[in-house]
């Protein structure tokens, strides 16, 4: 395989795709595959024969998929001299996606749901989330033998959403992926429109918080500040951010050195997932243990990213921040039963709630946890036990023998 126009030319990949804000950690990743493929790829006969020689045969099914991802990106950029763009669809090694099956007509809702939206200034991941939804739905149709708007009847796309016992089988969140898709085509297929008609009325269900009991609180605070205990600083400092902003996890893991201004105590990020700008107070209990952790652990690199792999000179992932909050977990002996929810996101959960029973207002919250809508507050106002006591119903009126009833 001839990569000399790779290793001409990939350094304007990777300038373009720091003018365009992608995350550092990404950048050292498309760096780091760039250079494994020139140390190993010319002795292949394409990037399919090298992903199935250096990737496929050699790592986990994660790590392998990641890595896919990113030579398909290197791919593009070498062979096509295509730019990386999220909400574009991209020539890929294997390509079994939905969308490569399409018929002309299904594939051309799905394009102008990406120009519509791309236009509307929605969230790239967003955009590509409903457009997988979209193909699927579209695929199903082709199945069943209906290959144009014309043929698709109500009962078709009803057949969709259930199963032969009319047990719902496709979720609300689902429904509302492929309505998008139909809403934004719709603006110039107007055949669409027949389709968005037919969809079913669905409920929105969402499962119970499992969020953090006070005496979780209290033994995760006991490790953290334990001197007995064997923990590493970039544990603590992990953990910490997690237990007091209520930050994604990778947020935490694209944390850099700049984002920390020490001088006002203010932590300022642009948030992986809404791309808005989030500013925090720098607590003195997040500040001394970051302050910790780069003097004394973190190991010396010229990469931004303040949490580093101990192994490499690589920014950590999200992953990375799981193991952490597993390790912490662990040492306070807090949900060790099988299938307990131990993700980051439960600190969100403990830190939204416990605001809302502190009775701080509601568009605080929203904004300290960097929310676009006040609606994304709606599923943790449904674990705010204090004031949902506040509206029950008393009892006393009741009979004891009509409440055993």
């Amino acid at each position: 395989m001839n990569l000399s126009n790779l290793e001409n030319t990939y350094n304007v990949l990777i300038t373009h795709m720091k003018n365009n804000n992608y995350s550092q950690r990404y950048i050292s990743l498309v760096n780091y595959e760039i250079k494994a493929l020139l140390k190993n790829g010319r002795k292949c006969k394409s990037y399919l024969d090298y992903y199935e020689t250096f990737i496929k045969s050699t790592e986990k099914a994660g790590k392998r998929k990641y890595r896919l991802d990113t030579l398909n990106l290197i791919m593009n950029f070498d062979i096509y001299k295509i730019f990386p763009s999220r909400y574009q669809l991209k020539h890929k090694i294997i390509d079994n996606s939905n969308y490569t099956k399409l018929n002309k007509a299904f594939k051309e809702v799905i394009d102008v749901h990406y120009i519509i939206s791309k236009n509307n200034g929605k969230k790239e991941n967003t955009t590509h989330n409903e457009a997988l939804r979209g193909a699927s739905f579209f695929i199903y149709l082709q199945n069943i033998g209906k290959c144009n708007f014309e043929d698709v009847t109500e009962n078709d796309v009803l057949n969709f959403f259930v199963d032969e016992n009319n047990k719902l089988i496709k979720s609300y969140s689902y429904k509302k992926q492929i309505r998008a898709v139909l809403k934004s085509a719709s603006t110039q297929i107007k055949e669409c429109e027949k389709i968005l008609n037919y969809l079913p009325i669905l409920k929105q269900n969402r499962k119970n918080i499992n969020f953090l009991k006070s005496y979780e609180i209290q033994k995760i605070k006991d490790v953290l500040n334990s001197k007995s205990l064997e923990i590493d600083y970039r544990t603590k400092a992990i953990v910490t951010l997690l237990l007091y902003t209520g930050l994604r996890g990778c947020d935490i893991a694209s944390l850099k050195l700049t984002d920390i201004d020490w001088e006002n105590e203010i932590i300022t990020i642009i948030q992986n997932k809404t791309d808005n700008e989030l500013q925090l107070p720098l607590l003195p209990v997040i500040g001394n243990i970051l302050f910790e952790y780069i003097t004394k652990e973190r190991p010396k690199s010229n990469i931004q990213n303040i949490f580093i792999r101990k192994d490499s000179d690589l920014p950590i992932t999200k992953s990375s921040v799981d193991i952490a909050v597993c390790k912490v977990m662990d040492m306070a002996q807090i949900r060790m039963e099988k299938g307990a929810r131990r993700g980051t996101h439960i600190f969100r959960y403990h830190l939204a709630t416990f605001l809302l029973q502190q009775n701080i207002p509601q568009p605080i919250i929203t904004q300290t946890l960097g929310h676009s809508l006040p609606s994304s507050l709606d599923p943790y106002l449904h674990a705010d036990f204090v004031h949902l006591k506040e509206c029950s119903l008393s009892v006393e009126k009741f009979s004891k023998m009509e409440v055993q009833q």
